[in-house]
């Protein structure tokens, strides 16, 4: 329903624990920079919340009925409900602009991450290992956004939706092994929770949508200490 951009195909599942392997292995390095360099672009078709969270919540129920993610973006302060999320603005317009030709009063959010602030002395120490965390969670995000179009064009069967979540929850899992107690910790154990909630039934795009975008979220908002 929201597909835009390219299906890469199915191989980018079974390539996915490979990928994080390699990254895990890089993160011997330490650094002193304050600074983490991490530069990636989100831009989520969405609904901006009115009010607060709670608004957010009633509208998030409302997109996710009509095919959209509905997951709760919360960026600079304010709530928003997504639909879809791209990696070109393009994209992002495209699709926003036949949402509105149906009278849907959605907009675009684009959110680039440029530096991220490292807050004391152990996440300067490991700041190659929290680079290495971002970059996976990122090829994780695209992972679930290729499966999502390949379930709205039907390329992808309901096993090969399963295999991808379990390919993420892999993927998670090895972030998890390598960040036991620090500040992406708990934030790993989420993701993989919701990656939980959706595997073993009827999986809908929508659902990798979500996946995707909480993914996206843990990147935009990631507080490195």
């Amino acid at each position: 329903m929201f597909r835009c951009a390219k299906n890469y195909g199915f191989i980018i599942a079974v390539s996915a624990t490979i990928a994080v392997t390699v990254i895990i292995c890089v993160f011997a390095a330490t650094c002193s920079a304050a600074t983490l360099d991490f530069e990636t672009t989100f831009c989520f078709v969405c609904y901006r919340a009115p009010e607060n969270s709670i608004s957010a919540g009633s509208l998030s129920g409302t997109v996710s009925s009509y095919g959209g993610a509905g997951y709760i973006l919360n960026h600079d302060g304010d709530y928003y409900v997504t639909v879809s999320c791209y990696y070109s603005q393009n994209d992002a317009e495209t699709v926003c602009a036949n949402l509105k030709r149906k009278e849907l009063d959605c907009s675009v959010l684009v959110v680039t991450t440029e530096k991220y602030r490292l807050t004391n002395g152990y996440a300067k120490r490991n700041s190659k290992l929290y680079e290495g965390n971002l970059n996976t969670l990122n090829s994780l995000s695209r992972l679930a956004y290729d499966c999502a179009n390949g379930l709205d064009t039907g390329e992808f069967s309901q096993g090969k939706a399963n295999e991808v979540i379990s390919a993420i929850r892999s993927g998670l899992s090895g972030l998890s092994a390598a960040n036991t107690d620090n500040c992406f910790t708990d934030i790993l154990k989420r993701l993989d929770t919701e990656c939980d909630d959706r595997q073993g039934g009827f999986i809908y795009s929508k659902d990798m949508r979500y996946i995707q975008i909480a993914i996206a979220d843990v990147i935009i908002n990631a507080e490195l200490s």
